[in-house]
C-alpha cells in the first residue's frame, strides 16, 4: 500500500493531470470523507476481530486461529478491501488521478500476490474448517 501511495504521488508531482481537480471538490471532499472512515473501521474492525480469534494480524507471521466472526463473516478479506477504500479516499482527498490508475494494478498484486497464496497456505495448515468458511463466505464482498 504504502509503495502505491508513494508511486501515485511521484507521479502526480511529476506528470500531473488534473482530471480529478476538475470535480467538485466539496462532493471529492464528503466522498473521500465517507471512505477513508469506512476504511478506518471495516480495518479496525478486522483487526478487532483478529484480536479476539488470538491470532497474528501480520502476514509474515504465522496464522494462529481462524477468524470468521464480525468483519470476517461477510469478506475473508476485509483488511484488504480496507486497503482498497482507504486508496480510494487518499485519491480523493488528494486529487490523485494517478492513484486510482494504480489501484488496478494494486487490487491484481494484492489477488494473485498476496490473497491467492494465503488461501492456499491457509488450507493446508486449516483443512476442512477453511474450505467450509470459503465456501459459506465470499472473497471479497457479495459473492465475488
Amino acid at each position: 500500500m504504502l509503495v502505491t501511495l508513494l508511486l501515485a504521488f511521484a507521479l502526480d508531482y511529476f506528470y500531473p493531470q488534473g482530471h480529478m481537480a476538475r470535480t467538485a471538490s466539496g462532493l471529492r471532499y464528503l466522498a473521500s470523507g465517507m471512505a477513508l472512515l469506512c476504511g478506518v473501521v471495516l480495518l479496525g474492525a478486522a483487526a478487532n476481530e483478529m484480536r479476539k480469534a488470538e491470532t497474528n494480524i501480520p502476514t509474515w507471521e504465522p496464522t494462529l486461529a481462524l477468524a470468521t466472526g464480525g468483519a470476517y463473516a461477510r469478506s475473508r478479506n476485509p483488511i484488504y478491501l480496507a486497503f482498497i477504500v482507504l486508496l480510494i479516499g487518499i485519491a480523493l482527498l488528494f486529487n490523485s488521478d494517478w492513484l486510482l490508475v494504480l489501484l488496478v494494478p494494486f487490487v491484481l498484486v494484492i489477488h494473485y500476490g498476496v490473497i491467492r497464496r494465503e488461501e492456499v497456505y491457509l488450507l493446508a495448515r486449516f483443512g476442512a474448517p477453511y474450505a467450509d468458511y470459503m465456501k459459506r463466505v465470499p472473497r471479497y464482498i457479495w459473492g465475488i
